[in-house]
C-alpha cells in the first residue's frame, strides 16, 4: 500500500513534531509515542527506518522515555484505535 501525503499534511506533521519535541506529553507517554510515530510516518512515508529514528528522538524528550516493551504496547494501542475507527 502506498501513501503519498499532501504538502499540507507534511507541514502539519512537521508542526506536530516541533510541538512534541519542545512540549512532550509527559502525562500520557503512550499518546506522545503514537503521535510521534504518526507524524514521522507522514514526513517519511517511504522510509520506515527514518520514521522510527525520528520517533525514537522524540521519545527521548520524555522525562521517562518508553522502554521497548512499552513501545510495543503503544503500537498495540495504535492498532486497536485503528480497528475501532474502521469499525465505526
Amino acid at each position: 500500500m502506498s501513501f503519498k501525503p499532501t504538502k499540507k499534511q507534511q507541514n502539519e506533521a512537521m508542526a506536530g513534531v516541533f510541538e512534541l519535541y519542545h512540549n512532550p506529553i509527559n502525562e500520557n507517554r503512550y499518546d506522545h509515542y503514537i503521535y510521534s510515530f504518526l507524524n514521522a510516518l507522514i514526513l517519511y512515508p517511504d522510509d520506515i527506518k527514518q520514521a522510527l529514528e525520528l520517533t525514537n528522538k522524540l521519545n527521548k524528550q520524555l522525562i521517562q522515555p518508553l522502554s521497548d516493551p512499552e513501545k510495543e504496547l503503544a503500537y498495540q494501542q495504535l492498532s486497536e484505535r485503528r480497528t475501532d475507527d474502521l469499525s465505526n
